[in-house]
């Protein structure tokens, strides 16, 4: 299993009178293809073990540190985002918006024009809390949040008057997914004697 193919992690959990439904990403999947969905029932004696088998510790490299942020938020509120392409696109957009701008004062936000749609976007933690502060809702695109503006006059007033600071980037699909694809993380791969190792 690799570090890539592992992560970003997205699960749900509900409480229920006989222990807890999952539902998280399959052990499949890859940069093309979203890794599908399944749920599962877990026991109360069972559930923090599970858990702790989501994060795959055994994926992580070694003297590279991961860092996890977790939130629990209702999943009415989000609503679903059907023209976004469930592949690595929004994982790169988000990505490219955390790493890329420089200098940014943590209490502006950073959104992209995305040249290709006309768009504003603003993803993650930015859209969630804009979000709450304003009464509206977000849109979950590949368990991302994600709020989206017209690149007009009347779209770049709306996002002004949601938040005080704003970090502004233009870019395309081509130029996001092609920095992705340099700055990604390379998993280190397995010799033989390892692999074998493993297997027994």
């Amino acid at each position: 299993m690799s570090q890539s193919n592992s992560f970003p992690l997205y699960f749900t959990l509900e409480h229920v009178d006989n222990g807890y439904i999952l539902t998280a990403k399959e052990d499949t999947g890859s940069l093309t293809q979203e890794a599908a969905f399944r749920k599962e029932v877990v026991t109360e004696d069972k559930i923090h073990a599970r858990i702790g088998q989501l994060f795959h510790p055994d994926a992580l490299n070694k003297e590279f540190p991961v860092v996890f942020r977790i939130e629990a938020a209702g999943l009415n509120t989000y609503k679903t985002d059907d023209e976004v392409p469930t592949d690595n696109l929004m994982e790169a957009k988000v990505a490219y918006a955390h790493f890329v701008p420089k200098n940014i004062s943590n209490d502006t936000v950073v959104a992209l024009v995305i040249e290709d749609t006309q768009t504003v976007e603003v993803y993650g933690l930015d859209a969630e809390n804009i979000a709450k502060r304003n009464n509206t809702k977000v849109i979950r695109s590949g368990g991302i949040p994600l709020l989206r503006f017209p690149y007009s006059k009347d779209g770049q007033k709306h996002l002004a008057s949601m938040c005080a600071k704003i970090s502004i980037h233009n870019v395309t699909h081509k130029e996001v997914l092609q920095w992705y694809a340099e700055h990604m993380i390379e998993t280190e791969t397995a010799s033989p004697a390892k692999s074998s190792n493993n297997q027994q």
